[in-house]
């Protein structure tokens, strides 16, 4: 099996992509020089007509982005003390955002669930990981 350095997990607090980031933690204990790069993509796509209100919404998801990646790192840092681990909030289309990150910042493997919903806000659906299937220049591996 290919030995991965560089590793991008899809994150958005659902179990799948909870599992996702426990395939990435499991991947990083065999491997001490393996990266993490843990991101969550942000896109509130309802048609919003007030530009105060649209940008009221996405500060509000921002912030439960940050907070929520915080408490990720925290726990990788706790479990993975010696390997760099990174966040990121990403804006935007998220299967274009999760493919973009991955190749600005040379990723070598993209971790994702199938499918993810959390709360109210759907982040990753089916479509996102087809998306980042169809586009990625890397492998990719998805949870179920």
């Amino acid at each position: 099996m290919r030995k991965y350095t560089n590793v991008l997990v899809a994150f958005d607090g659902s179990d799948l992509s909870m599992k996702a980031l426990n395939e990435a933690v499991a991947m990083a204990k065999e491997n001490p020089t393996l990266q993490i790069d843990v991101v969550t993509a942000l896109n509130p796509t309802a048609q919003i007509s007030s530009a105060v209100v649209y940008a009221s919404i996405l500060n509000e998801l921002r912030k439960e982005a940050v907070d929520l990646l915080k408490e990720i790192s925290e726990e990788l840092h706790e479990q993975l003390p010696n390997h760099v681990v990174r966040t990121m909030v990403l804006e935007g289309n998220p299967g274009n955002e999760i493919v973009k990150y991955a190749d600005e910042h040379e990723r070598d493997l993209i971790i994702m669930g199938s499918r993810g919903l959390n709360g109210l806000r759907e982040w990753f659906l089916g479509s996102v990981s087809h998306a980042v299937l169809q586009r990625s220049h890397c492998p990719v591996l998805i949870i179920k």
